[in-house]
């Protein structure tokens, strides 16, 4: 979920500071919660609320970008926040994120599923995840409505040349995961600044564009659900707006080049109600509770046991994910200049 914004951590560190810090005596039986739509499970915050007595509000964002701009304004408003991996090393750089005390977070860490390597992964954004927790593991991806497109069809980022659906298909308006799904197509990385080859990923995502609808980040799921589009690339937002078997017409894959994401829960280094957000994420996590987790977004399960104790099953396995999909690094700022420009000029057709 996931554009990269990247600027100069001085700045950052300059800003956050003016923003001041709170302490832990100022806490409220209240937490205050910014992440993504649809994100945490509606029966996990009112099983809180239950248990502690304490009051969760949640606000959403639809991009990291939006989210780390609020941060850097210098608010403290917020307790936890569910930052994407590329973003991750830049706030811990700024000093957004409070390193975490791990003894208060029960076993969360030791329930951690060994076989998706997550101790091995954050060593290229979170050496030992001693500032975030994994949450959702899943790879950007495209979904198809099968009653409109049928069933053999291209599994490949070139499915969106089918002229068939001209006008019916979209993709995220995303830079990153645009540009970065092309580059991994071809064969590059993710992070390149070679010239060569963003030449060739922005020739391939004009092959693409040139039969969308619209570059879209906020209505695709809506969109699929209603039957406006057949074809799109993004999360697996439909999901989320259809129910029972309406569900069973639409298939979800990770193309080859698609870009990892694991979302993440972090506590801010200025959160108001520190205690509180150790105690939600501690009840979050717990395997008994993290299965609501599965329910609600149908990602592999980060916790082991939960999958194999729950009717509910993934939209798409881990082994797909690992098979298709890598993870991108971090952008620096010269990488970050160049991507955009290219992005920019795909965005106004040049």
């Amino acid at each position: 979920m996931k554009r990269f914004l990247f600027l100069m951590v001085s700045m950052l560190t300059l800003l956050v500071s003016c923003g001041g810090s709170t302490s832990d005596n100022m806490s409220t039986n209240e937490l205050n919660i910014y992440t993504w739509t649809y994100f945490v499970p509606d029966k996990v915050v009112k099983d809180f609320e239950a248990e502690t007595g304490i009051k969760v509000n949640l606000s959403y964002y639809d991009n990291n970008d939006t989210m780390i701009a609020k941060l850097m304004a210098g608010s403290s408003e917020y307790d936890i926040v569910s930052p994407s991996t590329d973003y991750i090393p830049v706030m811990i750089g700024a000093d957004l994120l409070e390193k975490l005390d791990k003894s208060k977070l029960g076993k969360t860490f030791e329930n951690m599923d060994e076989k998706l390597d997550l101790l091995e992964i954050s060593k290229v954004y979170d050496d030992g995840l001693n500032y975030s927790i994994p949450y959702s593991y899943m790879a950007t991806g495209i979904t198809v409505n099968t009653d409109m497109v049928g069933k053999d069809y291209v599994k490949t980022p070139d499915i969106f040349l089918d002229t068939k659906f001209k006008g019916r298909m979209t993709m995220l308006d995303d830079g990153r995961e645009v540009l970065g799904l092309a580059l991994q197509y071809l064969g590059y990385e993710s992070d390149s600044k070679n010239l060569d080859e963003l030449n060739k990923a922005k020739a391939k995502v004009q092959e693409w564009a040139a039969n969308l609808a619209k570059f879209d980040s906020n209505a695709s799921g809506k969109g699929m659900a209603s039957g406006e589009f057949a074809i799109v690339h993004g999360y697996p937002d439909v999901y989320y707006e259809v129910e029972g078997t309406d569900a069973n017409k639409f298939e979800y894959f990770a193309p080859q080049g698609a870009m990892m994401y694991i979302d993440s829960m972090a506590i801010t280094k200025t959160a108001p109600n520190k205690e509180n957000a150790y105690k939600f994420l501690e009840f979050l996590y717990r395997p008994e509770n993290f299965v609501e987790v599965l329910k609600v977004l149908r990602n592999p399960s980060i916790i082991k046991g939960v999958e194999e104790n729950s009717d509910v099953k993934p939209i798409i396995s881990a082994e797909e994910i690992r098979a298709k999909a890598k993870l991108p690094r971090a952008l620096d700022e010269e990488t970050k200049e160049i991507q955009d420009k290219i992005w920019n000029e795909i965005k106004l057709g040049k």
